[in-house]
């Protein structure tokens, strides 16, 4: 079985994330909610590895799980946090969405630039990672923006959409390129064939003939 690729996954999960922001943008304190499933997600992983050394704590050869203890016990009690006082992190996770957004957003846009000619890709590639680069900005330096949970909700879900548009786009380029450069390969040594075939020709030997 092909191991799944990591950026395919991580499109797929990006991808999932803008759904979920897109449709449910309207609820009423979406950024809090925001907040509460990133403190599941600190504190359920913490507390599953805590789980596994107190189990297998009499095992010598898991000494070393130790030595996660203390960021298990850390990432659980900020977790928790997260989960009872989401309000307290609602600001950050406006923020944390605004550089989500303009770091996607510019490596696509370095991205394409160093493989503009190899892959062959026109100005209007750069349009959906421009926007993406701009719906952050616009979080970040836009207070009144961040206080309106909502439009940053949906502002992050269409710029992930689009994130995931422009990697669609470079995955199509990527494979033109390399079908051209397949064919390329093949008629080259085709070409090589020819001449092997023409230059290597068989020599025909007479037998001397004598006259009686």
């Amino acid at each position: 079985m092909k191991r799944i690729s990591i950026n395919l996954l991580t499109n797929v999960l990006l991808l999932l994330l803008g759904l979920v922001l897109i449709v449910f943008y309207s609820v009423t304190d979406v950024l809090r909610w925001v907040a509460m499933v990133a403190g599941a997600l600190f504190a359920l992983p913490s507390l599953v590895y805590l789980y596994k050394v107190m189990k297998r704590r009499a095992d010598v050869r898991a000494s070393t799980d130790y030595l996660g203890v203390v960021p298990a016990v850390g990432g659980l009690c900020f977790g928790i946090v997260m989960l009872s006082k989401p309000g307290l992190f609602v600001p950050v996770v406006a923020l944390l969405m605004g550089v989500l957004l303009v770091v996607l957003g510019l490596f696509h846009i370095v991205y394409l630039l160093l493989s503009r000619r190899v892959m062959g890709v026109s100005g209007w590639y750069f349009v959906a990672p421009l926007l993406v680069v701009t719906g952050g900005a616009l979080i970040l330096f836009s207070p009144e923006l961040r206080e309106q949970g909502g439009s940053v909700a949906l502002l992050t879900g269409l710029g992930l959409l689009l994130f995931n548009f422009t990697s669609l786009q470079e995955h199509f380029a990527e494979q033109r390129q390399r079908k051209a450069a397949a064919t390329d390969t093949g008629a080259d040594t085709d070409n090589q064939a020819e001449i092997i075939d023409t230059s290597v020709a068989p020599e025909t030997h007479s037998e001397p003939h004598y006259e009686l």
